[in-house]
């Protein structure tokens, strides 16, 4: 089953995080159990969420050395189930050879490696945005032309301190945008019906003559989450492309309480079934036997699938 990305379009294709040789061969490796189970964390209800974080991305080995023997080595399944049929699994080589990193400001693949960053971040965006079943559209602007990053960058984090006092429980996931005048302004990702007095009021309170809008995208809750993926999505490759790598990690933010599910299973190279076959199979279990876009890399030892089209 090797479908290329171009014959997708939509969330699928736009959420698309690019495993295999995109993948970060640095990351931590994790002992799994063999064929078993590691809830990560638990699927959150669609009106609930509790106090955690996500996991990282898959490490993938460029080479394999005897170390890497069916005895030794895995294949590794990792599989984030949103609830409301929308879920997502991905699969990837996991060996035991030491993996080799440039030093910092010597890589001759800097252009790929701030790529892969980009991809990174996005893939963080949509697993924040669907883990806190994130419904909703806020902006934050400003009546002036406001062009210092940093000063906009506080008085975000003043509002979300000022919300969080009056609504502890109020969860965010917030991309910065540069108008062509120069102007910040922030797009929030935020659950359910807001308190658009009370959030205009404390924004005011910071900022003056500023002002919000509040908007629920059209369609079922499912299509409302995939919507605002895209739609933030857009805004964080807008501020990449800007070049300013300093301001990169500051971009894009969320609260430190959101919580993604995820549970990780590790697969024999002796297993007599493909690791795609089993990472599908557990994709249909999660959504309700919905699959929606797979991506297999040939000679990448990794792929990448998900319930939406």
């Amino acid at each position: 089953m090797n479908q290329k990305l171009e014959g997708f379009t939509g969330a699928a294709a736009a959420a698309f995080p690019k495993f295999g040789t995109e993948a970060r061969t640095s990351a931590p490796r994790t002992k799994f159990r063999e064929c078993g189970e590691v809830a990560i964390a638990p699927v959150p209800h669609p009106l609930s969420v509790e106090e955690s974080s996500g996991g990282a991305a898959a490490p993938r080995l460029e080479k394999r050395t005897y170390f890497n023997t069916p005895s030794t080595a895995k294949n590794r399944i990792t599989l984030r189930n949103y609830g409301i049929g929308l879920a997502e699994v991905g699969w990837s080589f996991v060996g035991l050879s030491p993996s080799h990193k440039a030093a910092r400001g010597s890589s001759t693949q800097r252009i790929n490696n701030e790529d892969r960053a980009i991809r990174r971040a996005k893939s963080r965006l949509r697993q924040l945005i669907l883990g806190a079943n994130l419904t909703h559209l806020l902006t934050l602007t400003y009546r002036e032309n406001v062009t210092d990053f940093n000063r906009a960058s506080d008085d975000l984090n003043r509002f979300v301190r000022k919300v969080k006092f009056h609504l502890p429980p109020w969860l965010y996931v917030a991309v910065a945008e540069q108008q062509e005048r120069g102007a910040w302004h922030w797009h929030l990702a935020v659950r359910g019906r807001q308190d658009v007095e009370l959030l205009r009021r404390l924004w005011r309170e910071i900022v003056g003559e500023g002002n919000i809008d509040v908007s629920a995208p059209k369609g079922t809750r499912k299509d409302q989450r995939l919507y605002l993926v895209q739609y933030l999505g857009k805004y964080l490759v807008k501020a990449f492309a800007t070049g300013d790598r300093k301001l990169n990690k500051h971009r894009f933010r969320s609260s430190r309480n959101i919580q993604v599910p995820m549970e990780c299973f590790t697969l024999s190279l002796r297993s007599e079934r493909p690791v795609m076959d089993v990472a599908l199979d557990k994709l249909k279990e999660a959504s309700g036997g919905s699959v929606g876009f797979v991506w297999d890399g040939e000679g990448m030892l990794a792929g990448w699938a998900c319930s939406w089209k």
